[in-house]
């Protein structure tokens, strides 16, 4: 019986052959299962209902969550009891469902909401309570933000701000900000626009410094140590805020201010005088009405070198020491 020659099974060559050819597979489908991947990265819709015992029981819960979607938007019903920080997350907006709020759990060492290195983040309709001790904020927009808050009540942060705004950009539009040392601070090269919004019963309402900018329309009453604070080259635009009833003086604009007041405006009724100038600070007026503030003179121009255009024509009668520059 002859016997029958096979060829010796190598398993290593037959191994190392499949092994090669699955390389060459993988090398071709890698680029199109991550091209596949970052296709199906998506908005997220997300619900959270504080206090709940399923599901997204909290927002920082949902925030983890939406840090690897696309352009997110978080729903939140019911009380958050939570100090809520935003950081690095673009394009995200939080609704709250009616009656939903945000209290700081810290006693005032954090601030209720951080929002930090974060573009287009969006905030509507809750109550936000800061911290009554301590000295940390309602909101704070920081490190190159763009916030946009939209008819929230932000209160109780009576050591803090509001809302601070640092090197960054703030749109605030309706709502209310009370009960806060102070209403809106916008700080170190930050801006703000503040439409229809009731900055009240704080301490200061506005305070504008080291090169800050504000466009308000706002109503700015009944804070206890004035209306407007502006100092260190900060700018207020007024085209049609009311700052009125406030304890103290109305607006104060210190070291090299200005302000331009213009629209319907009104700065009446303010216990220590309406508008003061000093060192190096400038207002503009357009025809509008500084009149019945009591406790000193509708406007004041300090000792030092400053400019009051058109406060002698301009304010609805109001009595001023300004002399009218020369062209």
């Amino acid at each position: 019986m002859s016997s029958i020659k096979t060829r010796p099974n190598n398993g290593r060559s037959m191994n190392g052959g499949l092994m090669s050819r699955l390389k060459v597979v993988l090398s071709l489908c890698l680029p199109l299962v991550l091209l596949m991947s970052a296709s199906t990265v998506r908005a997220a819709n997300l619900f959270v209902n504080c206090g709940g015992k399923v599901g997204l029981t909290s927002i920082a819960a949902a925030i983890k969550v939406a840090k690897f979607a696309g352009p997110s938007t978080i729903t939140v019903s019911g009380a958050c009891h939570e100090n809520v920080v935003i950081q690095s997350l673009d394009r995200l907006t939080l609704n709250a469902a009616s009656g939903a709020s945000i209290t700081d759990t810290s006693g005032g060492n954090l601030s209720a909401v951080t929002i930090d290195d974060s573009r287009d983040v969006a905030i509507s309709g809750f109550t936000i309570n800061g911290g009554a001790n301590g000295g940390a904020d309602g909101i704070d927009c920081q490190d190159g933000s763009v916030c946009r808050l939209n008819g929230n009540t932000i209160q109780g942060a009576a050591n803090g701000y509001g809302v601070g705004v640092f090197f960054s950009q703030v749109f605030l539009d309706g709502g209310t900000l009370q009960n806060n040392f102070a209403g809106l601070a916008v700080i170190n090269g930050a801006s703000g626009k503040a439409t229809n919004v009731n900055i009240e019963n704080n301490s200061i309402g506005i305070e504008i410094r080291t090169h800050s900018f504000v466009n308000t329309t706002a109503t700015i009453t009944a804070n206890s140590a004035g209306g407007v604070f502006v100092h260190e080259s900060g700018t207020l635009s007024c085209p049609g805020c009311q700052i009125t009833g406030n304890g103290n003086i109305g607006v104060i604009l210190k070291r090299d201010s200005s302000a331009r007041l213009y629209g319907a405006y009104a700065v009446t009724g303010n216990t220590g005088g309406g508008i003061q100038l000093n060192e190096e600070s400038s207002v503009y007026f357009a025809p509008g009405t500084v009149t019945g503030n009591t406790g000193g003179m509708d406007v004041f121009c300090g000792s030092s070198y400053t400019t009051a255009r058109f406060a002698t024509t301009n304010i609805g009668g109001g009595t001023t020491n300004c002399v009218e520059p020369s062209p």
